[in-house]
């Protein structure tokens, strides 16, 4: 007997019995016709495997999910003219060979999702949606999991819809949607003498599957798959092929005593060159904790190093071959110079992929995001109300029913910086924070929410921190120490607080905010003459800057907060008007 990973299709025919009833001869010639001179040839063709027919259906396995697929497509149109109408599904799954039948838990899946297959249809699971979508052109519909007897996990499921895949290809090319990047992570290997440790180094490997899952933005090939490359020391090139993914996360485990050290790396598919990588070196006291707490730094260190590098490969791209996705990611890379011309470029690509998917959550609440860098700054007005169009683009990104936190803390931080519904956006920011699976970007403005707002600033405080501990990299790190000083002083330390702000000074030390918060703490320290050089930077970079327009275009509900900043920049002499 052979035990192997293997693409799955299975068929049956709609309503067979009933068929027979009313019409045996017919029925029986029907399904003859279909047998012979579609379904033998085209898997033969696809060098499949036929492995049995099953009275009204048939079961075959394929080398790729690919070619199973195409196999399933090329069928149902060969049948088109035929009498009857066949349901199919396709999986990857475990299955065992005993030389003359196959059987295991993928075909149970496979055959749980066949009977949920539209009449004339297809359904797929996830493992095969994450390797052929962008491979096949069809239009895919997610389905939703669905539970399967003696499966532990729902399975999660897609309708294929390819009907008029042959008009389409034929037909101007249409506005494209956004392509979510997708990524593999493998077992981590265990390097450890002691075999026992292989348990925890699958328990590290599925704990970041599902960490990861919760990033809405990125698909996650699921653990069948990637558990298909155990033991072996696989070209990532070929996974990446394989696999059909953008990513690969692959690392090793080592025990010595009472230590464990682990290494995690990022790689890119198809080059296989290194992204990130990071050595984690703990004292081996409470595994399930310290699984955890592994899982988690892992996720916080490579969300924003996969943000990164999706951002450099949509620059790459040819402008015209761009989708929704490609342009927000090519806008959000203009949104952090924090100056007018970058960010109306990046306005201008977040309308483009709002226009080309009017539902995009993510595009929608980073437009709105724009929108507030603009009227927060006094800036020129890109629109006709900038702060009515950013609270409207906020309020239409939540309208979505998107889970995405950075989706949630973004639309809830301009809803309080625009006072356009400070209650609403607190609690907005609030769930982003509670569902957050641990983005530094998130705790970052979640903590800022809480300190502009007023509500909460010990919460908003360990928040801040929280990003810090977890993100250091984040490309935001300047806006993260600078509100964090803020909140220090706030919280009556205006040490920390001059130390915090300039380290956000260190890091971008033209950032208007970043000027007027060292400013404010260098003032609540008696350090006068060091403020004025902050102020005439900040009146070089921001040569319309005065106090009335400070006034007048900071709309935080902190008052303390800001009668401390308004304060401070009249103590250094700034212009009033």
């Amino acid at each position: 007997m052979e035990r192997r990973l293997t693409a799955i299709l299975i068929s049956d025919i709609v309503g067979y019995t009933k068929l027979m009833e009313e019409d045996t001869e017919g029925t029986v010639a029907a399904w003859s016709d279909a047998r012979d001179n579609v379904v033998e040839p085209q898997i033969e063709s696809a060098s499949g495997r036929l492995v049995k027919f099953m009275g009204d259906g048939f079961l075959a396995e394929f080398g790729t999910v690919q070619t199973a697929l195409e196999c399933a497509i090329a069928i149902q149109n060969g049948v088109e003219s035929n009498s009857l109408n066949f349901r199919m599904a396709v999986h990857m799954g475990d299955i065992i060979d005993d030389g003359k039948d196959i059987y295991g838990e993928g075909i149970n899946i496979a055959s749980r999702l066949e009977g949920i297959a539209e009449p004339g249809g297809i359904c797929i699971s996830g493992d095969v949606y994450n390797q052929v979508r962008n491979r096949i052109t069809a239009e895919y519909e997610d389905i939703g999991p669905q539970e399967v007897k003696n499966v532990a996990e729902p399975v999660q499921a897609y309708s294929v819809r390819f009907e008029n895949l042959k008009k389409e290809q034929g037909a101007p090319a249409e506005l494209k949607k956004k392509e979510k990047p997708s990524i593999a992570v493998l077992p981590f290997n265990n390097m450890s003498a002691d075999p026992e440790q292989e348990y925890f180094s699958d328990g590290i490997t599925e704990d970041i599957i599902t960490a990861l899952s919760h990033l809405r933005w990125l698909n996650v090939i699921a653990r069948n798959s990637s558990f298909s490359y155990k033991g072996q020391s696989p070209d990532i090139r070929k996974v990446s092929e394989e696999l059909n993914c953008r990513y690969v996360l692959e690392g090793s485990i080592q025990k010595a005593g009472a230590r464990v050290r682990i290494n995690a790396q990022l790689l890119e598919g198809e080059s296989g060159n290194h992204i990130w990588a990071e050595k984690y070196d703990r004292n081996l006291e409470d595994i399930f904790e310290l699984q955890d707490e592994i899982t988690l730094s892992v996720l916080g260190a490579i969300e924003p190093s996969l943000r990164s590098a999706e951002i450099e490969r949509s620059k790459r791209k040819p402008p015209d071959s761009l989708d929704a996705y490609d342009l927000c990611l090519r806008a959000i890379s203009s949104m952090y110079s924090f100056n007018p011309s970058d960010n109306s470029k990046a306005l201008d690509l977040f309308h483009k992929a709002i226009e080309l998917e009017p539902d995009y959550a993510e595009a929608l609440a980073y437009a709105s995001w724009g929108y507030e860098q603009r009227f927060n700054r006094g800036w020129d007005q890109y629109s006709d109300d900038d702060i009515g169009s950013g609270a409207d683009l906020a309020l239409r990104a939540i309208r979505t029913g998107s889970e995405d936190p950075i989706v949630l803390v973004l639309s809830g931080f301009v809803l309080i910086m625009s006072s356009a519904d400070v209650q609403l956006g607190l609690l907005t920011a609030k769930r982003a924070l509670k569902i957050n699976p641990n983005i530094g970007f998130v705790y970052t403005i979640g903590g800022t929410c809480l300190l502009y707002s007023g509500d909460d600033n010990i919460e908003a405080i360990k928040n801040l921190e929280l990003s810090l501990s977890i993100s250091p990299r984040d490309p935001t790190a300047f806006a993260l120490y600078a509100n964090l000083g803020l909140a220090y002083l706030e919280n009556g330390d205006p040490i920390k607080a001059e130390e915090y702000c300039n380290k956000s000074i260190e890091l971008y030390p033209s950032w208007d905010t970043g000027l007027q918060g060292i400013i404010t703490v260098l003032v609540t320290n008696r350090k006068l003459e060091e403020a004025k050089l902050f102020l005439q930077r900040l009146v070089s970079v921001d040569k319309s800057f005065s106090i009335k327009r400070f006034e007048e275009s900071t709309r935080i509900g902190n008052q303390s907060l800001k009668s401390k900043m308004v304060d401070a920049l009249r103590q250094v002499g700034a212009p009033e008007t």
